[in-house]
């Protein structure tokens, strides 16, 4: 019985796989139809407006007025100093250049320099150090172009440290002028 059950399925796989011939998928007589031939036809352009590419809007009125009164984002930048003076590091000497084209690049309405110091010397000589490496960076400003009375200094000593430390420690990343321009 079993061997009749195999025999019959035998015998049903192959007429299956009899009508399973390969067709081209339009059809088995024509490779090609006419609906093929329709959409895969050249695509001729008139002159007139598609009926499939949009109206182009009319914008409001110019915006560039508006947009050109927005400022600049502000820039900051720092720049570092030899210990116990008010002159740059050479890397900062190379920075400084950079920095310096940056802000005459830009139209600024205010620019802010603020020294620092680190903990090496007393409190009282510190904000004194501070606040002449602020007008160095300051004069450099109005080298360049910057007009003097947009310019504010201040010098905070020790007060604002980039690394905290302890008091009498030389620390150069302390001795420093941060520029602010807006």
């Amino acid at each position: 019985m079993m061997r009749n059950y195999s025999l019959l399925l035998v015998v049903s796989l192959l007429a299956l796989t009899g009508c399973g011939a390969i067709h081209n998928a339009i059809g088995p007589d024509r490779a090609e139809s006419e609906l093929r031939d329709a959409v895969e036809a050249p695509v001729t352009l008139s002159g007139a407006e598609s009926p499939f590419c949009a109206v182009p809007v009319v914008s409001e009125p110019s915006l560039a007025p508006a947009v050109a009164a927005i400022p600049p984002a502000p820039y900051e930048a720092t720049l570092y100093f030899i210990l116990d003076t008010d002159e740059l590091t050479p890397e900062s000497k190379i920075e400084a250049r950079n920095i310096y084209n940056e802000i005459i690049s830009r139209q600024i309405a205010e620019a802010i320099v603020v020294g620092h110091t680190d903990t090496s010397a007393s409190h009282a000589y510190n904000q004194t150090l501070s606040l002449e490496r602020a007008n160095k960076v300051r004069q450099d400003l109005i080298d360049i172009g910057v007009p003097a009375n947009i310019i504010r200094t201040s010098g905070v000593g020790e007060t604002d440290l980039l690394i905290e430390t302890a008091d009498g420690v030389r620390e150069p990343r302390n001795r420093r002028v941060k520029i602010d321009v807006r």
